[in-house]
C-alpha cells in the first residue's frame, strides 16, 4: 500500500489559489510549497511546470446553481425573490473575480481551451438558470414582460461588473445591500409594467 500523500491535490490548489490571488502569476513555488508544509520537488512532480500549477489553480469555485435560483419563501414575491439571487450572485462574483483577474491576464491562458475543459461553466449555468427563473415567472402571470432575456443578461453582467469594480477599490471596495436591492427594484420595473 502506498503512503498518504502528505497533502492532496486539491488542498494543494487551494494554497496556491491563495498565494496566486495575492501575488498574481508571478508567485513563486518555493512560496506555495512553504506554505502548503511541502517542497518545491512535489509540486514539480505533479505540475510539470508553474503555469500549470497556475492553469490548475484558478479554476472559479464550484456554485449551488439550482439552490441559488429556488424560489424563496412562498410568502416572497418575484422582486424580493430577485433580490435575493442578486445577492447571492453577488456574494460568488466577489469570490470568483480576484481568480478571473488573475487567470485572463496570465500568458497562457486561452479561452477556447479553458471552456473545452470546463464545459459545465458556472457562469453559464447562473445566466441559463436565471434565465428559466425569469421565464417561468412570466409563463405563471408573475412577470408580465414578453422578453427576460435581456433582464437575465443585464442582471448577470451588473452584479459581475459590480464585483470587478469593488476589487478595484470602488465605493471603498464594497458596494452595500441597500444598492443591490434598488438596483434589482430599478430591474424589476421594466419587468412589471405592462406595454399599451
Amino acid at each position: 500500500m502506498g503512503r498518504r500523500k502528505l497533502v492532496e491535490d486539491d488542498e494543494l490548489l487551494a494554497v496556491a489559489q491563495k498565494v496566486f490571488i495575492q501575488k498574481g502569476a508571478g508567485a513563486s513555488t518555493r512560496e506555495i510549497a512553504r506554505r502548503a508544509g511541502i517542497s518545491e520537488a512535489v509540486i514539480y512532480q505533479r505540475h510539470p511546470t508553474k503555469a500549470h500549477l497556475f492553469l490548475a489553480a484558478m479554476v472559479p469555485p464550484a456554485l449551488d446553481v439550482e439552490g441559488l435560483l429556488a424560489e424563496q419563501a412562498n410568502d416572497l414575491g418575484v422582486e424580493e425573490q430577485l433580490e435575493e439571487i442578486a445577492l447571492g450572485m453577488i456574494r460568488y462574483f466577489r469570490k470568483v473575480v480576484p481568480i478571473l483577474m488573475q487567470l485572463v491576464t496570465h500568458p497562457e491562458f486561452d479561452m477556447k481551451k479553458f471552456a473545452k475543459r470546463h464545459p459545465d461553466s458556472v457562469f453559464g449555468r447562473i445566466h441559463r438558470g436565471l434565465l428559466q427563473y425569469l421565464e417561468s415567472q412570466r409563463e405563471r402571470g408573475r412577470i408580465v414582460a414578453e422578453n427576460v432575456g435581456p433582464v437575465a443578461l443585464t442582471l448577470f453582467a451588473s452584479l459581475h461588473s459590480i464585483a470587478f469594480l469593488e476589487r478595484l477599490g470602488v465605493h471603498g471596495g464594497k458596494f452595500n445591500e441597500a444598492l443591490i436591492r434598488a438596483m434589482v427594484r430599478a430591474l424589476w420595473i421594466g419587468l412589471a409594467l405592462r406595454r399599451k
